[in-house]
């Protein structure tokens, strides 16, 4: 940033003013656990179908949360946009590490404003894969075709993507039924760290009883995902038998948190990423 001597410039950043507080983390952490406790313990009981989502409640908070998913930032509504954490969080630390934040988007059945609108205010890299499309790929800028559907699993998918070794930041899924099938191999990738996926957006279709929600969410468990949004469907569904969650992993979500609320400074001149980085922080730092 330069001020009003046109020979002089001031190199600005933003630090902590002190390391984060982890006991604030760890406090949030232990309510998070409790609150999963409790709904794992729901889950042991029967429930008939039209209550059966009712057990399955968020029990953890991003302080970074929005609607995101159209071409202006919180102002995202209709079925399209879903409900992430982080966004800034995540595009500094990706761009912090010289690369593009990953998304893996399966069934977008055309509607590409949530893809577009990671291109656009988070840098990303963007994959679909929709096995129920309608009509031809809308090609757009930042968002590409992934690989044909044809039965083939996350793990294949993501190896003829070069991307064994890559931390997927998002994966948004939406495809009218598929998830129980996808999720259920995914979930046991990630928990044996053969995959990494930092949150995922999903809905839920309700199409054989309860027990598909107690398999979903107890895998979810064994990844170590958290909930921190449910958002019922309106829009079909009866109003009753589809509902959007969001996940995020453990590590994920208190790193997301602690962006959020550790305190900053200013810092002046070259020492700024010295400073930056002997604070603790192992995110990009704000310019």
């Amino acid at each position: 940033m330069s001020n009003n001597n046109a020979d002089t410039h001031e190199v600005v950043a933003y630090a902590p003013l002190t390391s984060c507080d982890e006991e604030v983390l760890d406090s949030l952490d232990k309510r998070f656990n409790q609150k999963r406790s409790e709904r794992q313990s729901a889950m042991k009981s029967s429930m008939g179908e039209e209550l059966s989502f009712d057990i399955y409640e968020p029990e953890a908070t991003c302080l970074s949360e929005e609607r995101f998913g159209t071409d202006i930032r919180y102002h995202a509504f209709g079925d399209g946009p879903k409900f992430i954490c982080g966004v800034d969080f995540i595009a500094h630390q990706t761009a912090h590490e010289g690369k593009k934040c990953l998304v893996y988007s399966v069934g977008s059945n055309n509607d590409v404003s949530f893809e577009k609108a990671v291109h656009t205010f988070m840098d990303g890299e963007v994959h679909t894969f929709d096995p129920t499309l309608s009509s031809p790929f809308d090609g757009v800028e930042g968002v590409h075709e992934g690989k044909k559907w044809s039965g083939k699993s996350f793990e294949t998918i993501i190896r003829e993507l070069g991307h064994e070794n890559r931390t997927i930041d998002v994966l948004k899924i939406d495809c009218e039924g598929c998830e129980w099938d996808t999720m259920s191999p995914l979930f046991e990738l990630m928990s044996s760290g053969r995959v990494k996926i930092n949150q995922v957006l999903i809905e839920l279709h309700l199409r054989s009883g309860p027990q598909q929600l107690k398999d979903f969410f107890g895998n979810a468990d064994k990844a170590k995902m958290r909930v921190f949004h449910k958002e019922r469907n309106g829009w079909g569904c009866g109003g009753k038998l589809c509902v959007e969650y969001a996940l995020a992993s453990e590590t994920f979500l208190r790193e997301a948190n602690r962006d959020s609320i550790c305190p900053y400074q200013r810092v002046k001149g070259d020492d700024a990423d010295a400073d930056w980085k002997a604070a603790g922080n192992t995110t990009d730092r704000a310019l």
